[in-house]
């Protein structure tokens, strides 16, 4: 056992590092305490006012530390967690952001801060019902989403089977094993509420580590036994006789079999098929050249004149350890994108941040919740102020500061090379494309073994890439960062719904369109996770695949309780739907701000990818299944 000397030393170092706004609930909680309840909170503002971050006064911030420390002192550490009322929890988080929450934001909040041991459960509303003899749920893919739903039907006891093309489960994250991928939102907003502070190792995890967290999921609960690895499947098809559906599953050796389900949830994911640039001459290259996906791990880029194509946020993360490791790196860009400085990028969590997380009951959980109502202020950058517009403004108040820190952002990073800040500067809103997180890129390009080619790629030789205004580029190898086709949602299966329904017939109008992301008509018992216009405007995919789960695991609950065979989507639904989406995009900067044929969150004229109305709306539909927009017998 520790001296009381040490364990004061340990809890002063620990609280020094504390987020003074988090620590001040989590001993709040503990203690009622009326002066941490009196304290004043700002709106600091970030980005450039993008959005804010509920800050406790800093003139608070010894106080609070001081009453940490004592109350750590008399073994606090020890204490169980205590979970609030849910009155206690909403004046909490009144108190955490001053702002009042209304009942859809409180709800969302009371998961976020996971006080319960399965926040976002599906259960049965009585008791299990007999599952008829060979019901299946089949889930396709097995990254965060396909587990996410696996661990949903494993709890209630569904017997479902998961179908993974690769040779493990990871998702995009068992794809992308380039160097320094890693995620760009925060690793406490990138995780399941359902398992309770995972020992990150970073603040932003790196690709291989989410792989790993990925992977533990489907151990932990297991999930892991269900997977069917190395499994392709490359049709689907409705049998409206048995209301099931026949799938067609390719090994790798090309080998086909066939398997039923009653239901199927498609985990596929939005970022799952790599885009190709289509350069002519690309063929002809004789040299080293891949897309980011498919990584060649006994590539060597040492003594080697390289080029990468594409500067979205694989590029970015690349370009450094390419610069750092060729003997000559061109960055060709097309577009110049927003790229922007985060907070705590690459930055590892300290034994002391650690030791909040491990012994300060309730830290865990306020920083999540902290880190979740922070980032979901950027939604409101993304709309257009009409106001602010006849005043003079570009967009709004918000985009116009985050347009003028990023601008300046760029003219710092590059003053040694003003040359080079109107190439990289974009001339269009930011967050009209995605927003791409600086990992070194600025710093790249300042080397002198790095050239910036902003001119365009005419056509690719054996061994050069030339530019449109002529130049020859010599080259030994090449890497395509240029991202993947979302508008390929459920590729590579081609789906047959009932009665012969196509999905290419269905979307031959104006491109990918679904209800809430997930349904479809013409296709019964067919959940589409992270399908068209599923894409919340701010937070995190692993939030969301959770909540996608929710609500598939209940539409199955669901037509087991009926003792029904299928349920379908209703057309007048969908398409009363369709035209809410549409109108909704008038308020936003996605079609009107960028170059339509530049940017991924637009096909055919319409915006694709993105939910058009905030959160808080999205959250209030997909929270619970609604039986009554299907056809269910």
């Amino acid at each position: 056992m520790s001296s009381p000397e040490r364990d004061l030393e340990q809890i002063e170092a620990a609280v020094a590092q504390a987020n003074p706004s988090v620590l001040r609930m989590a001993i709040y909680q503990a203690t009622h305490d009326p002066e941490l309840a009196a304290m004043e909170v700002n709106q600091e503002p970030r980005r450039g006012g993008a959005f804010h971050s509920p800050i406790v006064d800093p003139r608070h911030d010894a106080t609070i530390r001081r009453k940490a420390v004592e109350l750590l002192c008399q073994g606090h550490g020890d204490d169980e967690l205590v979970v609030p009322s849910d009155d206690d929890l909403r004046s909490m988080m009144r108190m955490m952001t001053d702002v009042e929450p209304d009942d859809v934001a409180f709800r969302h909040g009371r998961e976020e801060l996971a006080f319960d041991p399965f926040p976002r459960e599906a259960s049965w509303h009585g008791e299990k019902p007999e599952i008829p003899e060979g019901f299946r749920v089949a889930i396709i893919g097995a990254g965060p989403s396909g587990i996410a739903s696996a661990v949903q039907l494993e709890r209630l006891g569904i017997p479902y089977d998961v179908y993974e093309r690769e040779a493990a489960a990871g998702g995009t994250w068992q794809v992308n094993s380039y160097p320094e991928a890693r995620v760009d939102t925060s690793s406490f907003l990138y995780q399941f509420k359902f398992i309770k502070n995972y020992p990150w190792s970073e603040y932003f995890a790196a690709a291989n580590e989410v792989k790993k967290y990925v992977q533990h999921t489907a151990d932990l609960f297991g999930v892991t036994p269900h997977v069917q690895f190395s499994s392709s499947l490359e049709g689907a098809e409705f049998d409206d006789e048995t209301k099931t559906w026949v799938l067609t599953l390719v090994s790798p050796n090309g080998a086909e079999r066939q398997a039923r389900a009653n239901v199927i949830i498609s985990a596929a994911g939005q970022f799952s098929t790599p885009r190709l640039p289509d350069i002519p001459g690309v063929e002809d290259f004789q040299g080293d050249f891949f897309h980011t996906t498919a990584w060649d791990h006994s590539f060597d880029p040492t003594g080697k004149t390289v080029a990468v194509i594409g500067n979205g946020s694989t590029g970015v993360q690349l370009t450094p350890w390419l610069a750092e490791h060729a003997e000559h790196l061109y960055v060709l860009q097309r577009t110049p994108q927003w790229i922007a400085p985060m907070e705590g990028y690459r930055a590892v969590i300290t034994p002391e941040i650690r030791w909040l997380f491990d012994h300060v009951p309730g830290y865990w959980n306020w920083y999540c919740f902290h880190t979740q109502v922070t980032t979901n202020g950027m939604q409101l950058a993304q709309e257009y102020d009409r106001e602010w517009q006849a005043r003079g403004g570009l967009i709004s108040e918000r985009n116009d500061g985050l347009r003028a820190a990023l601008t300046a952002y760029i003219q710092e990073k590059l003053a040694a090379r003003p040359d080079l800040v109107a190439k990289v500067t974009p001339d269009y809103a930011p967050l009209a494309r995605r927003l791409v997180v600086d990992s070194g890129w600025y710093d790249a390009l300042l080397r002198p073994d790095v050239d910036l080619v902003a001119e365009g790629i005419d056509h690719i030789e054996a061994d050069a890439i030339v530019t449109r205004d002529g130049r020859r580029l010599e080259v030994d190898a090449i890497v395509f960062a240029s991202g993947f086709d979302v508008s390929k949602y459920l590729y590579p299966t081609e789906y047959v719904g009932s009665h012969g329904a196509s999905l290419q017939e269905l979307w031959a109008k104006d491109g990918p369109r679904a209800y809430l992301g997930m349904t479809l008509p013409g296709f019964p018992n067919l959940f589409v996770f992270y399908g068209p216009n599923a894409q919340p405007r701010s937070g995190a995919f692993v939030t969301w695949s959770e909540i996608w789960s929710r609500y598939a695991a209940q539409g199955v609950v669901h037509l087991l309780e009926q003792g029904a065979r299928s349920f379908e989507l209703r057309r007048e639904v969908f398409d009363d739907y369709q035209d809410e989406v549409d109108a909704a995009h008038a308020d936003l900067i996605w079609l009107g701000e960028a170059p339509a044929d530049k940017n991924y969150y637009v096909m055919d004229g319409r915006q694709i990818v993105h939910w058009p109305f905030r959160n808080e709306d999205y959250y209030d539909r997909v929270s619970a299944f609604d039986p009554s927009v299907y056809d269910i017998s």
